[in-house]
This record gives structure tokens, C-alpha cells and sequence, in this order.
């Protein structure tokens, strides 16, 4: 079951916040500040210009995967837009259910006055998805430790 989270779904998201850090490349590059995580769940959770949402493993309850966009008004442009925050499922529930996700998201920009939503491909898996579901490539991004 997919649905917006609720402030309940905190800890949960801040755990699976963890999973997604630790494995990928963040984890080499951000570091780990659970803090940090949820004052951020919580600010999108109760935005009015935010949302998060989530999956249910139906047998357990257990969030799984989540999804959490933002509004902003394009700095160049002027055009109102979402970005993604996040976008996570465990290893174990992938499939569909990411991109299930991720049209919700995309409903919800759509609906909130989004013209286009940009999201962030850790991966070359993941651009490759991302081509198959009509996104186009604007520009990586690259990080240095200073």
C-alpha cells in the first residue's frame, strides 16, 4: 500500500533514511546525522509545499519504500517546479513499486502546480530508468571532499 506519510512514519523513514545512506555512494560522502533526517522528515511531512510518500510491505506493515518531493520556483526561470528529495525502496521490495512511487509523486507536483519534476540518478542504473520513463538528462553532479 502506497499513501502519504504521516508525523507517525517518522522513525520508520529516518531508519530507512539510514538504509539509503548507508548503501550507496552517500555513504562515503554524507554523513550520517539521523538529527538531521528527521527535522527534515518532519518539515516535509507537514509542508504545504512538500510531501512524502510511502509503501507498506502488505505482510508486515513495515515501511519499505518512500518518495519525497519538494516545490520551488525554478531560479532561472521562474517556472514552478518539484525536485526530489529522496527516493528509496529496499533491495528486497524493488520492482514496480519504485515507480509506483514515483507517479505518485509526479501526480502530486502535477496537482500542486509543478510544471516538471527533476530527480537525481545516484547511478547508471537508475538513469537508465529514468530515460525508459521520458526524463531527460540536464547535468550531473560531482563531489569533492575538500
Amino acid at each position: 500500500m502506497r499513501r502519504p506519510a504521516t508525523l507517525a512514519d517518522v522513525e520508520a523513514i529516518v531508519a530507512m533514511g539510514e538504509r539509503f545512506r548507508s548503501q550507496t555512494a552517500y555513504a562515503s560522502t554524507v554523513a550520517r546525522s539521523p538529527e538531521s533526517v528527521r527535522a527534515l522528515t518532519t518539515r516535509m511531512v507537514t509542508g504545504a509545499d512538500s510531501i512524502v510518500f510511502v509503501a507498506e510491505d502488505p505482510a508486515t506493515g513495515d515501511l519499505v519504500g518512500m518518495i519525497a518531493v519538494l516545490l520551488y520556483t525554478h531560479y532561472m526561470s521562474g517556472v514552478p517546479k518539484a525536485i526530489e528529495v529522496v527516493w528509496w525502496v529496499d533491495p528486497e521490495a524493488r520492482g514496480s513499486l519504485g515507480v509506483r512511487l514515483l507517479r505518485d509523486a509526479e501526480r502530486w507536483a502535477r496537482l500542486n502546480g509543478a510544471e516538471a519534476l527533476e530527480m537525481i540518478a545516484p547511478n547508471w542504473e537508475v538513469e537508465l530508468l529514468y530515460d525508459r520513463l521520458g526524463y531527460l538528462p540536464v547535468e550531473r553532479s560531482y563531489f569533492r571532499r575538500l
